[in-house]
């Protein structure tokens, strides 16, 4: 690869070579070498290769001429030939772009070496309208040599939110719910994007699913009680149809407040990894248990498979907890569940299912 690469650039830089005793001797190296066949072939000033459009940014990307002054002056003696690591070198031409019907403007990155095969590609993120936009490509060498292209991109009409749950501002939110947005259009699941969930102890943990035009993320953990959180759809989502949002959409709501009767510690923890195979599993309540509402109907730990582990339930006071005579499985997660149909000694009832899950260790 390297006898390639040192033929290749010999070629461009000398019109002649001598060799003595193994010892390369250069004679008249210069910005010659058009006439070889190594050098590489020029392309029209500007050539568009692709173009694709979300609602906010044309992705455009192509080839353009190299100057016949790079070849003179980009580099002298041995270090055109022995370095053939470049991969972003000049070319000689400025690649530039106008959006003319927003007036948008900059300059394309130009990428040029041994990495491109010596051809001068570039790329440009062009800010667009929805609708029709005129986009001129111009490539000029520093002499003034050059030309311009118009491309016309039409960006798709923008991805609106329709609605979310939570609503926005909406308050005594369950502690267990999913968080989704319903948008205007089918959405990508291939998309790159990440819907943020954040509260006073910053990003919440969490997945993201598609269905449709609807996005969900689920916490991975309950939510805090009497907590606000604000979530972000950012313009990275984007519709089957290349359609984004044309800024950030957020909205926040709140969790409710302490109930009456609720969960206050679980063994093993949510999230907890590495959990014995001989472990029992319990909660612990704020208020003495109703023992006959806590049983395998409203209390069950099952492993990914849907099998349920657990036989034996017992109650202390504020606390409860099933085992079973055979050990847990190792390396296996669980989700355990106490449903509302679970009351304290007063007639009260937990708002919502709590569910966590855990992993046993070896």
């Amino acid at each position: 690869m390297r006898q390639m690469s040192v033929h290749r650039l010999v070629t461009r830089y000398c019109s002649r070579l001598l060799v003595l005793s193994g010892v390369l001797l250069f004679i008249g190296c210069g910005g010659g070498g058009s006439s070889s066949s190594d050098v590489p072939p020029k392309k029209e000033w500007a050539q568009a290769t692709s173009v694709s459009s979300s609602s906010t940014v044309a992705s455009i990307s192509g080839t353009a001429w190299i100057s016949d002054s790079y070849y003179a002056s980009h580099c002298v003696g041995f270090s055109c030939i022995i370095d053939d690591t470049r991969t972003d070198d000049y070319p000689g031409v400025d690649v530039t772009y106008i959006n003319q019907t927003t007036g948008a403007s900059g300059t394309a990155k130009s990428y040029y070496g041994p990495g491109t095969d010596w051809a001068h590609k570039w790329f440009a993120g062009v800010p667009v309208v929805p609708g029709s936009n005129d986009i001129v490509i111009s490539a000029y060498d520093p002499g003034g040599n050059g030309t311009t292209i118009t491309i016309q991109v039409v960006a798709p009409q923008p991805l609106t939110v329709q609605s979310t749950a939570p609503a926005s501002a909406a308050t005594g939110v369950l502690l267990n719910a999913s968080i989704s947005a319903q948008l205007s259009g089918e959405i990508d699941p291939s998309t790159t994007y990440f819907v943020a969930v954040n509260g006073p102890d910053g990003a919440v943990a969490g997945t993201k699913s598609v269905s449709g035009s609807t996005v969900t993320f689920t916490p991975a953990a309950n939510l805090a009680y009497a907590t606000t959180y604000t979530v972000t759809i950012p313009t990275t989502l984007r519709a089957v149809s290349g359609s984004s949002l044309t800024s950030e959409y957020t909205w926040t709501f709140t969790t409710m407040d302490y109930p009456l009767f609720r969960v206050v510690s679980t063994y093993p923890a949510a999230g907890a990894t590495g959990v014995s195979t001989y472990a029992s599993v319990s909660a612990d309540f704020n208020a003495t248990l109703d023992y006959s509402t806590f049983g395998s109907s409203s209390f069950y730990v099952r492993n990914a498979s849907g099998e349920l582990w657990g036989r034996y339930y017992s109650v202390f006071g504020a606390g409860g907890s099933i085992t079973d005579g055979v050990p847990l499985q190792a390396n296996t997660t669980y989700t355990a569940t106490l449903t509302t149909a679970i009351k304290d000694n007063a007639g009260n009832a937990m708002p919502f299912d709590y569910v966590w899950s855990f992993k046993t260790g070896d």
